[in-house]
């Protein structure tokens, strides 16, 4: 049984698979059945990449997305899980890793017509994520491009033709990442492959200056994933996720759920591990399966829009499907609901809608594709 914001209990498989009795099953894209990766939303459009297209919905409708135009196909390209959306929806970045080096910039202006504007090579991070109202990128290996003429994009690079790290220019040392997420204009928190994550003012690119600094709990093997302040950094706490791949039974350094303390951070330059969150193993009925593909671990997620020093969290989490968790007051963690599809991998839930009535969840799937979720419980 899950408390929290209501009891949850387990109800009847829908078409989708089994959940909670706070999650409503409303259906899903059958167009993008597979692969489906990466999710942004602006507005009233949906921008959904995979590995074999990029997608624009128009979700006026949000239980019923409209397909705008034709997909854009791109072929297989292990690519940017986390899509970079101008501010506009005037342009999207498309960081491709492999098979190429290539960060791809697309005109999305016209939903109808995705066209592309310009290549940038050796920029093709793990991710890339807008900076600056999207004047700028930073990737996660340490890229710098300047966007402020999206057709004519400048990587920025030392004289003897080697990249210049956004990294090394902060820290002093260059270190990996797997996202960069900006809390407001000009400040982003890190999610690096080892270490403390960085809370860093970015207003002059160039110039970059690391603020603070929130520690790693002391289990190894798993690296941050992505991080939220929510309310544009003047929440209570910081939400991070980690990420540990290939685990096929959960245990205690599998890929985790965290809350941090920020309510100090300018007086100690530091954030304070609150709590920790794991998936457990379990049989199916219950939203955990018994054994995992791809592991036993969190990956992306976004805070409810009403969330305020505590609230409702989505998540993807690979073969635990869609996972609703509960932060309080105090910082501390509780699984609240959950949607666990049939044959699913699960990759991302985002909030689509913040409305009593209809708080829609979609939840980006590598198999599936893109189910639609309906959050019935209490906010």
């Amino acid at each position: 049984m899950l408390v929290g914001g209501g009891v949850a209990t387990a109800q009847a498989p829908s078409q989708g698979g089994f959940s909670s009795d706070n999650i409503a099953y409303k259906g899903f894209l059958p167009f993008e059945a597979g692969t489906s990766t990466g999710v942004s939303i602006q507005g009233k459009y949906m921008y959904l990449t995979s590995w074999k297209n990029i997608s624009i919905y128009d979700i006026s409708d949000p239980v019923n997305p409209a397909l705008q135009g034709t997909p854009f196909p791109i072929g297989f390209m292990f690519e940017n899980e986390n899509v970079a959306v101008s501010p506009g929806g005037e342009f999207l970045l498309f960081s491709e890793s492999l098979p190429n080096d290539i960060l791809h910039i697309y005109n999305v202006e016209d939903k109808t017509n995705i066209v592309q504007l310009a290549e940038v090579e050796g920029a093709g991070d793990h991710t890339t994520s807008c900076i600056l109202k999207c004047k700028w990128s930073y990737g996660s290996d340490g890229s710098i491009v300047d966007l402020r003429d999206p057709a004519n994009p400048k990587h920025i690079l030392n004289k003897d033709g080697t990249e210049v790290l956004w990294t090394e220019l902060a820290t002093g040392q260059n270190f990996s990442n797997h996202d960069i997420t900006e809390v407001k204009n000009g400040f982003i928190l890190t999610a690096p492959i080892s270490g403390p994550y960085h809370y860093i003012d970015v207003r002059n690119p160039l110039k970059p200056k690391v603020l603070a600094l929130g520690e790693k709990v002391a289990e190894e093997g798993w690296l941050f994933h992505s991080a939220e302040w929510p309310r544009g950094g003047k929440d209570n706490f910081i939400l991070m996720q980690g990420e540990l791949n290939a685990q096929t039974r959960c245990d205690d350094v599998t890929g985790p759920f965290l809350t941090y303390d920020a309510r100090k951070w300018q007086k100690t330059k530091t954030f304070k591990a609150i709590d920790t969150y794991r998936a457990q193993n379990g049989t199916y009925v219950d939203g955990s399966p018994a054994v995992n593909g791809l592991g036993c671990s969190a990956h992306w997620f976004e805070s409810h829009p009403t969330f305020k020093n505590g609230g409702l969290v989505t998540m993807g989490y690979y073969e635990h499907g869609t996972k609703f968790f509960e932060v309080n007051k105090k910082g501390k963690i509780e699984e609240v609901g959950y949607f666990l599809p049939h044959g699913g991998s699960t990759s991302a839930a985002y909030w689509v809608s913040e409305k009593k009535d209809a708080n829609i969840v979609y939840s980006a799937d590598y198999t599936r594709g893109l189910d639609i979720l309906e959050w019935t419980g209490d906010l």
